[in-house]
């Protein structure tokens, strides 16, 4: 379970980054739908990027989701030496993630209340 949090605090840094971007109905669209997509095909969780390989896997291993896939499948099967490479990736994320909507959000916070004044 500890394995998972990194990756549990991309998906909600990301959500506070399109919440912080977006409207309601455009988070609600993206956030639900896309991400929840595309996120699943860039992991390999439903089939074996292995089979594709190329240039679609590179760009896959240049994202977290994968990483954190081969994080938890690492726990699952005892093999704790490799897990940290895998999280570092998703730590790296969350982090940049998290700070852009922290950033974002309080721009937007005090540009409406000068605009609302």
């Amino acid at each position: 379970m500890v394995v998972i949090i990194p990756s549990a605090i991309f998906f909600i840094a990301l959500g506070l980054l399109c919440g912080s971007l977006l409207n309601d109905k455009q988070v609600g669209g993206i956030c639900g739908a896309v991400v929840t997509n595309v996120s699943g095909w860039l992991s390999g969780i439903w089939f074996d990027l292995e089979l594709i390989g190329g240039t679609f896997k590179d760009i896959c291993n240049l994202l977290p989701f994968v990483h954190g896939v081969n994080a938890a499948k690492y726990a699952i099967h005892g093999d704790y030496s490799k897990i940290m490479p895998e999280l570092f990736w998703v730590i790296g994320y969350a982090v940049v993630i998290l700070v852009a909507a922290i950033l974002i959000f309080t721009y937007k916070m005090k540009n409406g209340s000068k605009t609302s004044n």
